[in-house]
């Protein structure tokens, strides 16, 4: 849950980063008019009027041309692929605001510079277009590469994402503990503590090993192959604790050696699960065979029962979440064989 609030935090910051961006190519190109159109045509002293005039007033409708453009005809018509609507609006627009700006202009408008008092309509209305034209170019190019630029930055921001999300997914996957497993675990060692069995301390404390090996285990992309099975090992002796209640008995023998090797966190605790999950009236074994060579593990497990179908279905999950975890070098096979067993193969690389 912590690591999803965090892409949400994350996803925020991105927001409000790309937003920021934004103003600061507006602002910026608004200073750049400031200072060609104002500050470096007008030759008197600055004011509040002349500020006023040559700088809001003046640049009033080719404003509103340009963020009607922005904020309603590209995203709008542009982007929604409305090709022929889109060039005739922004045609019309710039036909039209153009003309309106000449009267605008000679009503509202008191320039220091009264070079348009004795031109005529057409000719300051050529002016203008011109004027809108070349503005209109420097703005579209402005953007173009905010556009760019902010797709380069979401591609990246969406793919790290993506990456996160896919992290967080198989973190969960790898520490994922069955519910029904530690229900009836905590139920067991109650009833133990209940009938104060002398083995209920070493329970509780086996238990609390293992919580705690998964616990430390979440952020790890590889466990030390001694310490997963040493608590494959305190796996099987809580289950050996408890077999009055689970009637499962489970014998493992280990051939290679561990030193050195590294192997997926909780691979082989994960498979113990399922077993311990599946209901019997009858005494079970399940004979482990762990053979440890250079570059993989092989585990052999015979199930002395013919699986139900939960446990069959929780297999079939365990070897479809390795695999997603670890492609193709995970190998998991398991069948039902008629003289009433389970066996299961799995190959697990080991680094």
């Amino acid at each position: 849950m912590a690591d999803i609030v965090e892409l949400e935090i994350n996803n925020k910051n991105r927001l409000v980063y790309f937003k920021g961006y934004r103003w600061v190519a507006h602002v910026g190109y608004w200073i750049w008019v400031l200072i060609v159109g104002t500050l470096l045509a007008v030759k008197v002293p600055l004011t509040p009027a002349i500020l006023f005039n040559h700088f809001i007033l003046d640049n009033l409708p080719i404003a509103i041309f340009f963020y009607t453009y922005c904020l309603y005809i590209i995203p709008y018509f542009f982007k929604r692929n409305k090709n022929l609507q889109f060039w005739s609006i922004v045609l019309a627009c710039y036909l039209i605001i153009p003309a309106i700006d000449v009267y605008y202009n000679k009503i509202f408008v008191h320039l220091s510079i009264p070079h348009n008092i004795n031109h005529s309509f057409l000719s300051s209305y050529i002016s203008n277009l011109s004027n809108y034209l070349l503005n209109f170019l420097i703005f579209s190019m402005i953007l173009f590469f905010m556009e760019k630029n902010e797709e380069a930055h979401t591609d990246l921001e969406t793919a790290k994402e993506q990456e996160e999300i896919e992290q967080v997914k198989l973190d969960l996957l790898k520490t994922n503990i069955s519910p029904d497993f530690l229900m009836r675990s905590l139920a067991q060692l109650k009833q133990s503590a209940t009938n104060q069995t002398d083995s209920t301390p070493d329970a509780i404390l086996t238990f609390s090993d293992l919580l705690r090996y998964r616990l430390y285990s979440k952020r790890k992309q590889t466990a030390k192959l001694v310490e997963e099975l040493d608590a494959l090992n305190s796996f099987i002796h809580f289950i050996d604790l408890n077999r009055q209640n689970n009637n499962l008995t489970i014998n493992l023998q280990t051939q290679g050696n561990p030193e050195g090797k590294s192997i997926a966190p909780l691979a082989l605790v994960n498979i113990m699960e399922p077993f311990c999950k599946a209901h019997s009236n009858r005494p079970v074994t399940l004979n482990m065979i762990l053979l440890i060579e250079d570059h993989s593990i092989l585990l052999e497990m015979d199930y002395s029962l013919r699986a139900n179908p939960v446990l069959l279905a929780d297999l079939q999950e365990y070897g479809e979440n390795y695999k997603q975890l670890y492609g193709s070098s995970v190998k998991f096979h398991f069948e039902n064989c008629e003289d009433e067993r389970c066996l299961i193969a799995l190959t697990l690389p080991v680094e």
